[in-house]
């Protein structure tokens, strides 16, 4: 259980979409340091589950709001003197042990950047792209949870009004654009790399000192994903593609013998690796319960077309989505006390009742289509974590094989979801994706029922751990560290044979960070940084 931190810091073609460029930056409103507000997501929430979340999310918190470089680079040098540890919330998309305290960490600072540190600027322009210094604190969507987030002050809708685009976005964008490249993530695509459009990162290291890392060098590629550990980012200089576009695609729920992953008997291989790697944009949920059986398949591509189509959720219907999620949570409790062929029967009939066969296309404007789980309401009466497991390309049969085997297990099988999509190499030495592209599996687990969700994603880590070249999204569930899982042993021996480049990355740390303020214990154990 967490408590609520206070800081002991106190200081200061077709593709167009119009927009005039501007040279002025825009920050966003800076508020009171006080508890993040909510939208009507969390009555929803409150209607349907009167108890709401046994473990308040991180970001029920209150974090000190800090405005700008100065503030960042003074709460550094008091943290120094006073031993604390520096922990930066954006929306607490993130598990809340990767963020911040998990109990263990008494001196621990959190803090929320503003004002200066959510601006948005063009710095440059040219034929083909345009250049934008953005605050590390902007929200690259609508964050729902944080009253001062807006469509209009999101990094996408002002980019778009630039006639601009980044060319691949995760499946929501509650995230701040620090967050969301410091931990990792990515969008379904190998095509597209959200790295490929970052050109500088901007942080305060544990020193005070100002540190602009450049598309290329060693501190850019160490500091990219760093889970907060190099420093605090305070800017992301971005160089976005021009003009805007569109993506057009089709959503379609299909049978597992008709769908991608299954075998061909000719060659006793799918069809999935070949999808993962020529389309553009592409994901899939697995429902692999024995009286279910459905996969739903969400592809898409630029599109020259200005018809538009919208993409619609169908878990945006607050009542929906009401029932879905009692669904999940009586569906759990079922098979949690009566594990039978009645109860597996029923949570194939209610998933089948929630997964549409017809056939849904839609063309849209980039930013509301990538985001395809925008419209949901994941944040509060849908919450949903996951372990995000990545892994070299080529393994890609041999990963479905090992997931067909542990379905066979309704417990493991479950009352959700799987979901599997691709990753684009990165150039970041710690992203999971480092010098490779990806494939990556996300079991899912419905946040409001009953249980531990590791209980759960102990099947996946004691079966697919000892798979060659397996990585884990760093913001997500992670197996413990040092522990044993099947013949593997998840400590620093296996991170480092994992990842060629954290010898190099723990010794850059350590400079940037000689006394430890950005390092949780949580994080302290992953890599055994010693005091």
């Amino acid at each position: 259980m967490f408590k609520g931190i206070k800081s002991k810091f106190s200081g200061g073609g077709g593709r167009r979409h119009g927009g005039e460029d501007n040279a002025e930056a825009t920050p966003a409103e800076a508020t009171p340091a006080e508890a993040i507000p909510t939208d009507g997501r969390l009555k929803l929430q409150q209607f349907f589950f009167k108890s709401g979340r046994e473990e308040p999310r991180l970001a029920a918190t209150t974090p000190h709001l800090v405005n700008s470089e100065e503030e960042v680079i003074a709460l550094v040098n008091v943290a120094r003197e006073r031993m604390q540890v520096i922990r930066v919330i954006g929306s607490g998309h993130s598990i809340n042990e990767a963020v911040g305290d998990t109990g263990e960490t008494s001196n621990e600072v959190l803090i929320r950047l503003a004002g200066e540190l959510r601006s948005f600027r063009q710095v440059s322009s040219s034929e083909c792209t345009k250049t934008f210094k953005i605050g590390g604190g902007c929200y690259l969507g609508l964050n729902p949870l944080d009253e001062t987030s807006t469509w209009d002050n999101s990094v996408n809708v002002q980019l778009n009004n630039h006639d601009c685009a980044i060319p691949i976005l995760g499946g929501i964008t509650h995230q701040s654009l620090g967050g969301f490249i410091m931990t990792g993530s990515a969008g379904g695509s190998v095509a597209h790399g959200f790295e490929d459009v970052i050109k500088e990162i901007h942080f305060v290291n544990g020193l005070g000192e100002k540190v602009i890392a450049v598309r290329g060098t060693e501190i850019f590629n160490a500091v990219g994903v760093s889970m907060g550990m190099f420093g605090v980012i305070t800017y992301v200089v971005l160089e976005v593609p021009t003009p805007s576009f569109n993506v057009k695609g089709t959503e379609i729920t299909v049978s597992v013998s008709d769908s991608v992953i299954a075998v061909d008997p000719n060659t006793n291989k799918s069809n999935l690796q070949e999808t993962l790697e020529t389309q553009e944009y592409y994901r899939m949920l697995w429902y692999p319960q024995e009286y279910a059986q459905r996969v739903t398949e969400w592809a898409g591509g630029w599109s020259d077309s200005n018809d538009i189509v919208p993409y619609v959720d169908i878990l945006s219907a607050p009542v929906v989505a009401g029932a879905a999620a009692m669904s999940l949570r009586w569906s759990h409790w079922l098979l949690t006390n009566h594990p039978c062929e009645a109860t597996y029967k029923l949570i194939g009939a209610e998933l089948r009742l929630f997964t549409k066969e017809t056939p849904q296309e839609f063309n849209d404007v980039w930013y509301k289509v990538l985001p395809m789980d925008n419209g949901a309401p994941v944040d509060t009466i849908f919450d949903t974590s996951f372990t995000e497991l990545w892994f070299p390309m080529d393994k890609t049969d041999d990963v479905l094989d090992i997931l067909r085997s542990i379905y066979e297990d309704q417990q493991v099988a479950g009352n959700y979801a799987v979901e599997i999509y691709a990753g684009k190499s990165s150039p970041f030495w710690l992203s999971p994706a480092y010098d490779r592209d990806v494939m990556r599996v996300d079991p899912f687990w419905f946040v409001h029922q009953a249980g531990d969700p590791r209980q759960y994603f102990d099947y996946f880590w004691n079966a697919l751990l000892g798979v060659e070249g397996i990585r884990a999204h760093w913001g997500k569930y992670l197996p413990a560290a040092d522990g044993m899982y099947g013949d593997t042993r998840y400590d620093l021996a296996f991170l480092k044979k994992s990842y060629p480049m954290l010898d190099k990355w723990l010794e850059m740390r350590n400079a940037a960070d000689p006394d430890q303020i950005f390092v949780t214990e949580y994080w302290r154990k992953m890599f055994h940084i010693e005091k």
